[in-house]
């Protein structure tokens, strides 16, 4: 199905495509890849340490804004999404202005989940304990049976709104009270990315959790370099994409690297002005979103990956994963349908039973007291990022190059 869409199709700026497009040209010719200047030494101990995880709860999953999703997540007015991946009950909504708002899913009254995991469209919702009832903007608008239950002042009983916001396609919320989101600072200069490839134009298709025995950060690290791809995936992902060949650039605390499909070569051969060549047909785009997102862009659809630890245990995580479509491939991944299940199941087949399944026995290792130390290659720079990235927001001492 690719062919269908490799015109048409959003991308970053120009002038960006054809830097990104050279580096992956050369690198097909050379063999060359994205060059950290050496390697570094990761403790074991960032993926086993029960009080380092309590630190990252406290600052990444509870104080730092959040990247949940895109703004087809709310496709309408009146639409909601009830989420507890962070570990605490969110409510999103699009209200009948059509303005995103986040609230804590929690009553007033007793503190019960107001809403119930999932999506759906409502303007009103009622609290199963009691039947305390709030509507889309938050307000409470009906206790049940008020005069024998007591006053209640009904504007200061409100569900509890929470830092949120909307911004070129992409749906953000702090978990806790807090200050305003700035996206733009949260982005840290991929904004332009981000308004090029048109999230807005993608509808949402479905979505799915993914448990693993694996600390949250080396779920992230699945996403961090495709060295492994002749060897992991040699049977499924290497024989779409080159392996040990990646782009590398920061944004602040944000990453992205861009990948080349083996067709590459085939468009640049068919295609002889490379202004022409079509960037998003060409390529995998990763996003690194601090702190615990990825996002990837193929030639058709986006994924949006948020990783999460499983509450207090560190050999656990939970992956919640989107997937949005472009509207030229609307037709064939209608929601619950079969090529939406499949999508999923292809994977799954590389996720799941390839790079957690080695992300299991990684952890079991880290268990072992066999290593002090991961060690990330100088041609993972992605690695290098992520990890020195937490530890800026720890207040940590950065993990440090070795060049010799």
């Amino acid at each position: 199905m690719r062919s269908v869409f490799r015109s048409g199709l959003s991308s970053v700026r120009k002038e960006e495509q054809q830097r990104l497009l050279t580096i992956l040209n050369e690198g097909i010719e050379t063999g060359a890849t994205a060059d950290a200047g050496g390697i570094v030494r990761c403790p074991i101990s960032d993926y086993t340490c029960p009080t380092l995880l309590a630190e990252e709860q406290r600052v990444f999953f509870r104080d730092t804004p959040l990247l949940m999703g895109l703004s087809t997540d709310l496709p309408e007015n009146d639409s909601y999404w009830s989420d507890t991946e962070t570990g605490l009950p969110i409510l999103m909504v699009r209200d009948d202005t059509g303005t995103f708002h986040a609230f804590a899913n929690t009553c007033r009254h007793r503190g019960t989940q107001v809403v119930a995991d999932g999506r759906g469209t409502g303007n009103r919702f009622s609290c199963p304990f009691h039947a305390w009832t709030y509507s889309n903007k938050g307000d409470l608008i009906a206790v049940n049976k008020e005069s024998s239950f007591g006053h209640v002042e009904k504007k200061e009983h409100g569900l509890v709104e929470l830092p949120s916001a909307e911004k070129y396609g992409m749906l953000w919320v702090r978990p806790t009270r807090g200050d305003p989101i700035d996206v733009d600072q949260c982005l840290g200069g991929l904004a332009d990315d981000m308004e090029h490839w048109n999230l807005p134009g993608h509808g949402y298709t479905g979505s799915q959790v993914l448990h693993a025995d694996i600390n949250w950060k080396l779920a992230i690290d699945t996403f961090g370099e495709n060295y492994h791809f002749d060897v992991l995936h040699r049977e499924t992902l290497s024989k779409e994409i080159h392996g040990n060949l990646q782009t590398n650039d920061i944004f602040d605390l944000n990453y992205r690297m861009v990948f080349a499909y083996h067709h590459f070569k085939e468009i640049v051969a068919n295609v002889p002005e490379q202004s022409n060549w079509p960037f998003r047909s060409m390529t995998l785009c990763v996003y690194f979103i601090y702190p615990n997102a990825i996002l990837l862009v193929d030639p058709y659809s986006v994924d949006v990956l948020r990783m999460f630890p499983d509450n207090d245990q560190p050999g656990k995580s939970r992956t919640a994963q989107s997937f949005y479509i472009v509207p030229e491939a609307e037709e064939h991944f209608q929601d619950g349908g079969e090529a939406c299940a499949q999508r999923f199941a292809g994977f799954n087949q590389v996720v799941l039973e390839e790079d957690y399944l080695v992300g299991e026995s990684t952890q079991r290792g880290a268990l072992s007291g066999a290593n002090t130390h991961l060690v990330f290659g100088r041609n993972e720079p992605a690695l290098h990022h992520y990890h020195n990235a937490h530890r800026r927001g720890l207040g940590k001492p950065l993990l440090e190059v070795e060049t010799a």
